[in-house]
C-alpha cells in the first residue's frame, strides 16, 4: 500500500501544476482528519482525496475525447463545461491506470465536484475536503472545515450552497447534482432537527 501510495503520488507531482500538486496534498490531509473524526476508512479516503483531481493536467478536448473512450454519456452542462469531466474521467483513470477497483474510492473521485444525490460517507469527506482544504484562499473554506468538525452533513449543505452562488455570481450553469446536494442535505438536517 505504502509503494502505491508513493508512486500515485510521484505521478501527481511530475503532471500536476505544483499548486494543484500542493492543492491535492492538502485536500488528501483534510480529508484523513474528518475520516478520522467520522471513523471512515481512512485508506479509502487517502486513495480517493489523492486521486481526485489526478487528470487535472488533462486538456478539455482530451477529456471529451477519453468520455468517448470510457463510454461516459455526457449531459448538456458537461457538454458545454468541460472541465466538470476531470472528476468522471479521473475515476476512469484511477481504475486504469492505478487498479483502483473499490466503489467507494471510485465513487469518491467521481463525485467530488457536483456531488450526487446519494453519496456515501467517503464521498461526503471528499466533496468536503477539496472545498475547504486549508491552501483555498476564500474566506468561507475556513467557515466549512470548522463545521465539517461538528457536523459533515452541515458542511455538505454549505459548499453545496456557497458552490450555487457563486456559480449564479459568475453567470455559469450549475450542475443538477449541485442542486440535488443542497436538496437533499436540507431535507437531511430538517429531519435531524425534527427529532
Amino acid at each position: 500500500m505504502k509503494r502505491r501510495l508513493e508512486q500515485i503520488k510521484e505521478f501527481l507531482r511530475e503532471k500536476l501544476k505544483p499548486t494543484r500538486f500542493e492543492h491535492v496534498l492538502s485536500v488528501r490531509d483534510t480529508a484523513m482528519n474528518f475520516a478520522t473524526k467520522y471513523e471512515v476508512d481512512l485508506r479509502k479516503v487517502e486513495l480517493a482525496a489523492l486521486l481526485h483531481d489526478c487528470v487535472k493536467w488533462i486538456d478539455d478536448k482530451i477529456l471529451i475525447e477519453l468520455s468517448k473512450k470510457y463510454q461516459i454519456k455526457l449531459d448538456q452542462i458537461e457538454k458545454e463545461n468541460p472541465a466538470l469531466l476531470h472528476a468522471k474521467i479521473g475515476a476512469e483513470y484511477a481504475k486504469d491506470h492505478f487498479g483502483i477497483t473499490d466503489p467507494d474510492i471510485l465513487n469518491a473521485i467521481r463525485n467530488h465536484t457536483t456531488g450526487a444525490k446519494r453519496m456515501s460517507l467517503v464521498d461526503k469527506i471528499l466533496y468536503v475536503a477539496d472545498f475547504c482544504e486549508p491552501k483555498r484562499n476564500y474566506q468561507v473554506a475556513g467557515d466549512v472545515y470548522k463545521i465539517a468538525e461538528i457536523d459533515l452533513d452541515s458542511a455538505m449543505l454549505e459548499v453545496a450552497r456557497n458552490k450555487i452562488i457563486r456559480q449564479i455570481e459568475d453567470n455559469v450553469l450549475i450542475h443538477p447534482n449541485t442542486i440535488d446536494v443542497y436538496n437533499t442535505v436540507l431535507r437531511l438536517l430538517d429531519k435531524k432537527r425534527e427529532k
